[in-house]
């Protein structure tokens, strides 16, 4: 008799939970039906097509820096795989974005000889267009070559440290480093903790040798430890995939409970050390600029159209300390330095708004991303006519 009532009692509970677990799903379907991202494929998915129709080719995922930051490692490697071909990101069509990466793990068809070397985070690597749109294609269109050390998520420690450990590599006359204003402080908030990166910046001549032959062996296990086993990570793909993760449910009740104070969300925009690591890291670079007696151009990236057109006083009051208050700060050490620089902020705002931003921005998975192609030829143009002509 109590065995009978236990498992009555199981079947209510179990169909309740069915019922709730449905609504929720469904509730999951329609966010992200309004999103555009239902039942949209992935990279990983991608990844795993590609490979079994080229069984034999080297096929991976695009690496960042950032992701081994916090863990304990023989080295930190600074790029991705070498010589493979490369699934950067996914585009507004949700179709994978492919780049062939040079012998050093770069996004380049190496040049014997560059103007320029440009050196970034993902605008720079070209989130999220294909190569005929990117950086070091735009600035063909004004015939000049160059070769970028662009990862996606790097901030200014690991751009300095990437400089420092690959220019000699690379043959180029001068230096254009972009800095992205909405998140290069919170990279940097990190990017402090990390022993190896602070070696870069307090010892002149420190390097992790990365490309000797032993480094590599090691960069490769470290890369391959990173992504594990395929089949596992389908199996998790494919529950992001068709949504049975209700991930985006998840994020919108974290979102609803989420303190509104900018100072809780934004802490390291008010922490002063970073400030201080932020120019001491430009200063580096500008040092090491000069003594190879090669010239640094400064290009600040736009920030993000929530920022750039905000709709509520905490996002403008994020609006006015990044582009006021730090810009400011970076601007006024650059201009003592007689470092000359570009701030596409001001151009975009003076050209555009609200209603035709997207002219410039993509929207990808129901949010700003990175330039459309007109944005990354128009901020190449403005550099090209503000600084180099």
């Amino acid at each position: 008799m109590i065995f009978r009532q236990i498992k009555y009692y199981f079947k209510i509970v179990l169909v309740n939970l069915l019922i709730l677990y449905s609504l929720l799903y469904l509730v999951e379907l329609a966010i992200n039906f309004k999103k555009d991202k239902l039942f949209k494929n992935t990279r990983l998915y991608y990844l795993n097509s590609l490979q079994e129709k080229n069984f034999n080719s080297k096929i991976y995922l695009n690496y960042g820096v950032y992701k081994g930051l916090d863990k304990e490692q023989k080295i930190l490697p600074l790029s991705g795989y070498e010589n493979s071909t490369i699934i950067l990101c996914l585009d507004e069509k949700n179709q994978p974005v492919i780049y062939l990466s040079d012998k050093y793990g770069f996004n380049n068809s190496i040049n014997e000889k560059n103007d320029f070397l440009l050196i970034g985070d993902s605008y720079v690597q070209g989130m999220c267009v294909h190569n005929k749109d990117n950086l070091n294609s735009q600035f063909k269109k004004f015939s000049l070559t160059s070769n970028s050390l662009g990862v996606g998520g790097n901030g200014p420690l690991i751009e300095l440290a990437t400089f420092k450990e690959y220019k000699d590599y690379y043959n180029y006359n001068s230096v254009i480093l972009f800095i992205t204003p909405n998140n290069d402080y919170y990279d940097l908030s990190r990017e402090i903790k990390n022993n190896i990166l602070l070696n870069y910046l307090n010892q002149e001549t420190f390097t992790q040798n990365l490309n000797n032959d032993k480094n590599k062996e090691i960069k490769i296990s470290i890369l391959n430890s990173f992504f594990g086993n395929k089949t596992q990570r389908f199996w998790n793909d494919s529950l992001s995939v068709y949504h049975f993760n209700l991930k985006s449910l998840t994020n919108s009740i974290e979102n609803l409970f989420k303190n509104k104070n900018l100072k809780i969300n934004y802490e390291y925009l008010f922490n002063k050390e970073i400030d201080i690591f932020f120019i001491k890291t430009l200063n580096e670079f500008i040092n090491l600029i000069e003594k190879d007696k090669k010239k640094l151009f400064v290009v600040f990236n736009s920030v993000n159209p929530d920022i750039l057109y905000p709709k509520s006083d905490d996002a403008q009051n994020l609006k006015n300390l990044l582009l006021n208050k730090k810009l400011d700060q970076l601007k006024e050490f650059l201009k003592d330095k007689e470092i000359a620089y570009f701030d596409f902020n001001q151009y975009i705002l003076n050209k555009y708004n609200k209603n035709n931003i997207s002219k410039m921005f993509k929207r990808i998975d129901g949010h700003w991303d990175h330039y459309t192609e007109k944005g990354f030829y128009e901020i190449t143009e403005q550099i090209y006519i503000n600084l180099l002509r």
